[in-house]
């Protein structure tokens, strides 16, 4: 299933993890995170039932590598 919307923030990794790079998107169904290694989607994460600080934080956590898909 692909996942479209506006962009609603973008992360990006740091030191060790600076090939990451998360975008919180927005959709009709609600938002979502695409998480990238190296410009390359590795996933995007339906985040329907939760809020957009929920969702700012799963992206905070991908490029800090505590979240690894």
């Amino acid at each position: 299933m692909k996942y479209k919307g506006p962009t609603v923030s973008t992360y990006w990794g740091d030191e060790e993890y600076s090939d990451r790079m998360a975008n919180v998107m927005l959709n009709e169904m609600g938002f979502y995170v695409d998480m990238y290694e190296n410009d390359t989607l590795v996933e995007s994460r339906p985040l329907y039932e939760h809020s957009e600080i929920y969702a700012e934080n799963a992206a905070e956590n991908f490029v800090m590598g505590i979240l690894n898909p």
